[in-house]
């Protein structure tokens, strides 16, 4: 039984280790999803000021209709959006070479120029997430935690790539959190149970044994 307890609780330590580096690395994926996130709310909502400066020069031109960057809660909702948003900046750059006013305008240079600077980010964090993506599915597909990485809600993680009609495209990522390795232990729980009851018992019975030698010199 003590060989039991030492083989488990080193299975143990093994497993939460690499439970831990599985989470870790889950974490930077999501993250670096969040920051392509907000690059992106960012792009959108730059665009809806763009919209607002060209209307004073192209009061009859028609934009394309954007939502609020609030609205956006999910990454497929900003890859929906973002095709709006290079609409808006197609349309507002045409706008400008027909209007010198405009593209001389400060406001809108300075709008253009973060924009600029956001799409250059957008790239750079798009390849960070790419990144993780790789380590996290790595790390995930090789032995033994490929064995049992879907099983505790580890699935493998989508890449951030380009579809037939060069639209962005990014598939949700999520990951139990816990949940099923809760689930697992609650049900292991009674049997784990009854094992370091039944240890306990015999670990009493040898100290008293011990105890009952050290008081009986003659035995």
């Amino acid at each position: 039984m003590e060989l039991f307890l030492i083989v488990s609780l080193v299975l143990l330590v093994w497993f939460v280790k690499i439970y831990n580096s599985l989470q870790r690395c889950a974490n930077d994926v999501k993250r670096a999803r969040a920051d392509i996130m907000a690059s992106m709310k960012k792009r959108l909502d730059l665009a809806g000021r763009l919209i607002d400066i060209a209307k004073s020069y192209g009061e009859h031109e028609k934009f394309t209709q954007l939502t609020s960057a609030d609205s956006m809660s999910s990454i497929s909702d900003a890859v929906a959006v973002a095709s709006k948003v290079d609409q808006v900046l197609n349309q507002v750059s045409s706008l400008a070479m027909a209007y010198p006013d405009l593209k001389a305008n400060a406001t809108y240079q300075q709008l253009m120029s973060q924009l600029h600077e956001i799409e250059t980010d957008l790239q750079k964090r798009r390849e960070g997430y790419n990144a993780s993506v790789s380590d996290y599915n790595t790390y995930r597909c090789s032995l033994p935690q490929t064995l049992f990485a879907a099983s505790i809600g580890f699935p493998e993680a989508p890449y951030f790539a380009v579809d037939e009609n060069g639209l962005d495209t990014l598939p949700d990522f999520k990951t139990d959190d816990g949940q099923m390795l809760k689930a697992t232990l609650h049900k292991m729980g009674g049997k784990a149970g009854d094992l370091v009851s039944q240890a306990g018992k015999q670990l009493n019975t040898a100290i008293a044994e011990v105890k009952s030698g050290a008081n009986d010199p003659g035995r």
